[in-house]
């Protein structure tokens, strides 16, 4: 984890953009979601503990110390590049497109709005989390673009352990809200990984 990982100058350009793509997409929802709060109903404090676990493993991935020594137009720079850009693209259209199905429903903490309705389009038709396997394109965007592939090997099961945290917390809300309807959902909608059609 502590280690100096040699990468491309665009190699660390694309990680560079996947996280400003990925940010501007958080901040912009932030911002708009500010405006449109409602009535909260219900709200759980046992997420943010996944919030933070899920924080510290962007700390992970990210810790080390980069060089910038390989040629940025080898082939294995134009691959890793390729892969980097592509997960944080995939990652940052993912995060847009289910924070606007959710719309007002959307926050960084579980809760549900008095008015909060079950979101069943977009990604959401799909998978039931969206947004975290858009948070681990992400966090594997940023690990193999700052050629930190030994700390997504921590990285990514203290993510999980985060998600895990998170993900039980919500559908708990989710299911005092909406009962058998939300039962109904999770049993044809997989959780992360979409059906092949």
């Amino acid at each position: 984890m502590f280690y100096t990982a040699s990468i491309s100058l665009l190699q660390y350009a694309a990680a560079l953009a996947s996280g400003l793509l990925f940010g501007a997409a958080v901040f912009g929802k932030r911002l708009s979601t500010r405006k449109s709060s409602g009535a909260t109903s219900a709200r759980s404090r046992l997420s943010i503990v996944g919030i933070v676990i899920q924080s510290a493993s962007f700390f992970f991935a990210a810790v080390g110390r980069v060089r910038v020594t390989d040629a940025p137009l080898s082939p294995r720079s134009l691959i890793f590049s390729a892969i980097v850009l592509s997960l944080g693209v995939a990652g940052a259209w993912l995060f847009d497109r289910s924070a606007r199905a959710l719309g007002a429903n959307w926050s960084l903490v579980a809760r549900m709005r008095v008015d909060h309705g079950l979101v069943r389009d977009g990604p959401f038709a799909r998978v039931r989390h969206p947004i975290y396997l858009a948070m681990l394109l992400m966090l594997a965007a940023l690990g193999l673009g700052l050629g930190h592939m030994a700390g997504l090997l921590i990285a990514i099961p203290v993510f999980l352990v985060g998600t895990a945290i998170r993900v039980r917390e919500e559908e708990r809300l989710l299911r005092q809200q909406f009962g058998q309807a939300y039962d109904d959902y999770a049993r044809v909608t997989p959780a992360f990984i979409p059906r092949s059609s």
